[in-house]
């Protein structure tokens, strides 16, 4: 497994998105002093190539931004300068992409390079593919403000690369905002709050669409250089995506997690606890995350799912997931339909 990041190591690009804050908070004529006090950037690093930050000095500065933003919509505004604000070759490879689940798929491979905080799941259904989200790097606490940027992010390059506006559906891991009008203006109607995980969903035909670009890219030619330009880039995961992969293939105590990752219990257990974050919270993570895959499976039933996530028995299972969610697996037969 590659090098996992943790709340101190510098590992996100402040070309990026601290970029970009500056630079809307810039365009408003807001004071970026204060928007950088306490995170130990300063304006002279951002403008030299190769700087990198902490998910640590990240958060303190998403705390200033939503703290000094007038208004409930920072992060949308930001997902909207995504695209344009990108460079080099991974931009290079998004719009040599032929469609958008070919786009999809290399974005899923390289996305730490842009959104590191962002850890993300795919399936395929019958007529839709389905994507749930988790946040890397911890930052729970700014999970609303991630989750608005980097949907945000995907419609606006969709209206860019599709010349149309995203068509799909999203299930919120949180309660109903103050400002869920932004929502119905960047996300449509089929929306809903209060689900256990960010999922989602969009249709085969929607993602097999020939994108604007797709004709200048001679057959996937173009889209092949980037690509092999990038596998020479160093991808990392957080700490918590890369326990959560470890337990989608094996479950772990945590004792046996620590030692498979190089480090005592304890040095896990506070590297966790840094970013807001435990052990138990994120195996019940993954376990939903399995049970969740499981259930979109029509000839799974609840005593081979208990069964494949090692429960005792069916009602053992049941209860977890009554627990991780406030419903009945049966329920979610429907909501992953």
């Amino acid at each position: 497994m590659k090098p996992l990041a943790t709340w101190q190591d510098k590992c996100i690009d402040s070309q990026l998105l601290v970029a970009s804050l500056v630079g809307l908070f810039k365009q408003r004529g807001m004071d970026c002093d204060k928007l950088l006090r306490g995170t130990g950037i300063f304006i002279t690093d951002i403008r030299k190539p190769g700087h990198y930050i902490s998910p640590k000095q990240l958060i303190k500065l998403v705390d200033n931004a939503l703290t000094m933003w007038p208004s409930g919509d920072l992060g949308f505004l930001l997902g909207q300068l995504w695209l344009p604000s990108q460079s080099g070759v991974l931009t290079a490879g998004l719009f040599c992409a032929r469609d958008l689940n070919e786009l999809g798929r290399f974005w899923y491979k390289y996305h730490w390079l842009t959104q590191p905080w962002l850890q993300c799941w795919r399936w395929q259904g019958d007529s839709e593919w389905h994507f749930l989200l988790s946040l890397d790097l911890g930052a729970e606490r700014h999970a609303q403000f991630f989750i608005e940027l980097s949907l945000s992010s995907l419609t606006a390059s969709c209206k860019q690369l599709m010349g149309r506006s995203w068509c799909g559906s999203v299930r919120f891991p949180y309660q109903e905002p103050s400002n869920v009008a932004q929502y119905y203006k960047y996300f449509g109607t089929d929306i809903s709050f209060d689900a256990p995980l960010c999922r989602v969903s969009m249709a085969k035909d929607f993602m097999q669409q020939a994108l604007l670009f797709a004709a200048q890219a001679q057959g996937g030619y173009q889209f092949q250089s980037p690509r092999y330009a990038l596998l020479a880039s160093e991808s990392q995961f957080g700490l918590a995506a890369g326990v959560r992969l470890c337990l989608m293939h094996n479950n772990m105590s945590l004792p046996q997690m620590a030692e498979k990752l190089g480090m005592s219990p304890a040095t896990l257990k506070r590297r966790l606890a840094e970013m807001g974050l435990n052990f138990g919270q994120l195996a019940d993570e993954t376990r939903l995350i399995k049970a969740l895959y499981y259930l979109a499976a029509p000839q799974q039933d609840a005593h081979s799912i208990a069964t494949s996530l090692s429960f005792s028995d069916a009602s053992n299972f049941r209860r977890s997931f009554k627990r991780w969610t406030g419903q009945l697996p049966t329920y979610f037969r429907f909501w992953l339909a």
